[in-house]
């Protein structure tokens, strides 16, 4: 009997140890075939074979945008929140074949970028009223200066003394500048840095990044601040006053539009051409590829028009401007809908801020003019007064306002989130704000989706939501819901995920509306990443190495360390920040209105001089960003979410050392728009822009919402099936596990999970190493640890 029991605990202590072991086991082939490569045999002196699979493309281009998803106004009549503004940018690789390395090309290999964008050549006109509509750009006092428009007049902020390059000639004063707008005019159908939306050739920028302009601060002496605007070794056409409309289908005037006629996601085509401009070749085509370019307009209309709740509390008000406008403008034969409560909704936002802030916008506003309704006052621009760090304005009031009294005001992002998440919460059926997905651009690729009978619309007609008893998740259109590779329902493992990233996968991805587990992943909503826990990381972070998470910081510590610091210990009040409702104490409208700014720089200049250093300098006096920007520190590096918040390392965003401070800071993560891993290869590049992250939810293409992503995906498949990330085979010729084959030899060979770790590990200058100094550098234990502990 002693026996038998003996035998039959060594029988449950090796099925418990076999099962520990097949918990920590991850399948090492790769989530794709490679039946669509063209194999490739070598054999060397001694006879030895080597096998492999070639890419399939001789050059690969590939195309992203910095911001996500660009949300603007396309009729600069009456207001502006934030100017036109999206770029193309993109990376060129000369493919490895017959098993050489890949070549990430820049002009020193006499190649050239062409841009256009598919069906989409020009703006202003039947498409955009930005040029067009008159404002007072040069500050004389008047509209009828030569120059004096909206597209001129929004960007007066910034400058420049010589070039792009942030050049300051020697002797310069604040009389040599050269202002964006006035000695720098924007041309039509340009952005600020010159770039048409009609095409040409893209600008590179080098190690030191490009695109470099100037603004001021809110610290009189810190002045001529450099903005790097666009990341290094990267190619981009900057700024571009994209609308969402195609040449081929937008016909009538401007007053015709209707919101079947939004194609969100425009396809950005980037051409390879040698140095006398003529195109490359692969297999007799050119080589030509696209990438996706997101922009569409806000939701306004649907609660500061008719019906709406703002357009009712005017009423209520007494205010009876919003319903002149309205009736204006039906009066034309070829007005829509759409437009007719656009207009409504612009005057009845400016009436309301009158009436709630002591403004003066409409003091000149004339119900019957054919133009200029407004008068003296021309449009207002809200960066006037709101600083805002995503147009560079760090002055509050913008010192080149005019038609009003500028004053000093919240910041931009802050004020409208914060007000809007105390008017309408709108919580769905777990607490969570459908305002985000209501507000934000609703609009899918397929017009026929672009209508109140699509039931994935977030809102009705007057903006009243539809999820109140739902899981807003399960809306859809634009920005992000039902488009991001963090809610696509077919994200498969591994995820890489930290102890935070776990949390989230467990008590958020995986559960509904009621807090129950789920058969589907409903993924991540908008508030899950733009939390005050997010902030919290970046705060604590004191990091000395971005990829192995050397330094002080909460990223790699267990859930428990994590609680302590940001939470007091409370698991329950860590949970109201990582998953922040609308209901109860409004966690989601506190992140914007109790939020602590990031300390910029340390001060040590005694008796009210200036001496400044660093966040992290042992002495000194903490200036926030509060202080010098108008802006605060949102839409920078410190106010946003970062891949490191939820992903082990070294799936992170690159710590830059401040390379592009102010937007970023020394020892902290920069923004995934900066970050590069992999040697010299942007982040973007091979996930795509955040928002739109590879793999995009597909489904079908009359419903997807996405559906350029998915098919810009394809562009680089090895099976012709696969759209998850750019794989290796991509541009390396590769061994039957995915692997590159200069990885042969190394325990690296047969594992393409700990491949891949290895990629996001290297930095710039590793791709110089050799395979022995690699893979000592990055071993694969290493490597295979973290595909292990990070694999859901």
């Amino acid at each position: 009997m002693k026996k038998k029991i003996l035998v039959s605990l060594a029988a449950s202590v090796a099925f418990i140890s076999m099962s520990a072991t097949t918990a920590l086991a991850y399948d090492k082939n790769p989530p794709f075939k490679l039946d669509k490569l063209k194999q490739f045999k070598a054999v060397d002196a001694n006879g030895k074979v080597t096998r492999g699979y070639e890419p399939k493309n001789d050059y690969n281009v590939f195309i992203n945008y910095e911001l996500g998803m660009h949300c603007v106004g396309f009729s600069m009549d009456y207001c502006c929140v934030i100017p036109p503004y999206n770029s193309i940018q993109a990376q060129a690789v000369a493919s490895g074949k017959n098993g050489k390395l890949p070549k990430l090309l820049s002009p020193d290999d006499d190649v050239k970028l062409y841009y256009y964008v598919r069906d989409n050549t020009y703006s202003e006109g039947n498409k955009m009223k930005y040029w067009s509509v008159r404002k007072d750009a040069d500050g004389d006092g008047h509209l009828d200066s030569a120059g004096d428009n909206v597209a001129n007049y929004v960007w007066t902020h910034l400058f420049i003394y010589k070039d792009l390059e942030g050049t300051i000639p020697a002797g310069a004063t604040d009389k040599n500048r050269l202002r964006i707008g006035r000695q720098v005019p924007v041309r039509i159908d340009a952005g600020p840095s010159g770039k048409a939306v009609s095409g040409g050739y893209l600008d590179y920028a080098g190690r030191d990044g490009g695109n470099v302009v100037m603004t001021d601060t809110l610290v009189p002496a810190v002045k001529n601040v450099k903005l790097v605007l666009t990341a290094s070794h990267v190619w981009d056409a900057l700024g571009l006053p994209l609308t969402a409309f195609n040449d081929s289908t937008r016909r009538g005037t401007i007053r015709s539009v209707t919101e079947k006629d939004f194609q969100p996601f425009q396809y950005s085509t980037v051409e390879l051409h040698d140095r006398t401009g003529k195109t490359f070749q692969d297999h007799g085509k050119s080589v030509s590829y696209f990438g996706t370019n997101p922009v569409d307009i806000p939701n306004c209309y649907a609660c500061h028009s008719r019906e709406g709740k703002a357009a009712q509390m005017a009423r209520d008000a007494g205010l009876k401007y919003s319903d002149q406008e309205y009736k204006y403008w039906k009066s034309y034969p070829d007005e829509s809908e759409y437009m007719a409560r656009l207009a409504e909704a612009s005057i009845n936002i400016l009436s309301l801020h009158d009436q709630l802030n002591g403004t003066h916008f409409l003091k000149d506003y004339k119900p019957t003019a054919s133009g200029n309704r407004l008068g003296k006052v021309g449009m207002v621009n809200c960066a006037d007064c709101h600083g805002d760090n995503v147009s560079g304005n760090l002055q509050e009031p913008r010192p080149t306002a005019t038609g009003y009294k500028a004053v000093k005001a919240k910041p931009l992002s802050e004020a409208i989130h914060g007000f809007h998440l105390g008017m309408v919460p709108m919580p769905d059926g777990a607490g969570r704000s459908q305002a985000c997905q209501s507000c934000h651009p609703t609009h899918f690729q397929n017009p026929n989706m672009n209508d109140n009978s699509n039931p994935y619309r977030v809102t009705t007609r007057y903006g009243e939501g539809r999820f109140a008893k739902g899981d807003i998740r399960q809306s859809g259109g634009g920005c992000y819901v039902r488009r991001d590779a963090h809610s696509n329902p077919n994200a498969k493992p591994p995820f890489f995920l930290n102890a935070y990233g776990k949390w989230q996968y467990k008590n958020v991805s995986t559960k509904d509306e009621h807090g129950k587990p789920t058969k589907e992943l409903r993924g991540l909503y908008c508030t899950n990443c733009h939390t005050k826990v997010a902030q919290a990381f970046q705060n604590y972070d004191n990091i000395t190495n971005d990829s192995k998470q050397e330094g002080k910081t909460l990223r790699n510590k267990s859930l428990k360390e994590m609680i302590k610091v940001i939470a007091g210990g409370s698991a329950k009040k860590f949970a109201a920040l990582a998953d922040p409702k609308t209901t109860g104490d409004n966690e989601v409208m506190k992140y914007y209105t109790e939020h602590k700014s990031a300390t910029l720089v340390k001060n040590v200049g005694k008796d009210g001089k200036l001496d400044l250093k660093p966040w992290n300098h042992p002495k000194g006096g903490k200036v926030p960003y509060a202080a010098a920007s108008g802006g605060n520190d949102w839409w920078l590096a410190a106010a946003e979410p970062h891949c490191a918040d939820c992903h082990a390392a070294p799936f992170v965003e690159k710590n830059t050392g401040g390379k592009y401070f102010p937007i970023d800071l020394p020892n902290k993560y920069s923004l995934y728009r900066y970050s590069k891993a992999h040697g010299d290869i942007a982040c973007q590049t091979c996930h795509e822009s955040t928002h739109g992250l590879y793999s995009t939810r597909y489904d079908g293409k009359e419903r997807s919402v996405d559906v350029t992503t998915h098919e810009q995906a394809l562009q680089y498949s090895p099976d012709g099936k696969y759209a998850g990330p750019v794989t290796c085979a991509a541009c390396h010729t590769v061994n039957k596990k995915g692997v590159p084959l200069q990885l042969k030899g190394t325990a690296y060979e047969n594992d393409y999970w700990a491949s891949v770790t290895l990629a996001h590990f290297m930095r710039s200058g590793d791709q110089k190493l050799s395979v022995k100094e690699l893979v000592a550098k990055y071993p694969y234990k290493k490597s295979a640890k973290v595909v292990k502990d990070g694999w859901k």
